[in-house]
């Protein structure tokens, strides 16, 4: 019997492959932010109430924050962090040159 393996492409793989939209990335940005600030809430043992209350916040809000259904701002990001007693940064860094596009186009 023989067997005969073939490389096809697929979907999904093409999918992960390609870079993200500004759309996308932006989401992923966030996904990491709520990861991050879920780890320290945990590490703390500080609840979603106890994030609204250091926040000055209402649990609902707390809840669409930690749910991504939230378009942070860096204000609320800051806020954020400071009531888990941390500090908020970010970063740029240099894009691959073929992920960089061109201002002028």
């Amino acid at each position: 019997m023989k067997v005969e393996i073939t490389k096809r492409t697929s979907p999904v793989a093409k999918f992960f492959a390609a870079p993200l939209s500004i759309e996308g990335e932006a989401e992923h940005q966030k996904l990491l932010f709520v990861e991050e600030l879920l780890g320290i809430m945990k590490k703390q043992g500080i609840s979603r109430a106890e994030l609204a209350r250091r926040m000055d916040a209402r649990p609902s809000r707390i809840t669409s924050m930690l749910t991504g259904t939230n378009n942070f701002t860096i204000e609320t990001m800051v806020r954020a962090a400071r009531a888990v007693g941390a500090k908020y940064h970010h970063g740029l860094t240099p894009a691959p040159k073929s992920a960089r596009r061109n201002p002028s186009a």
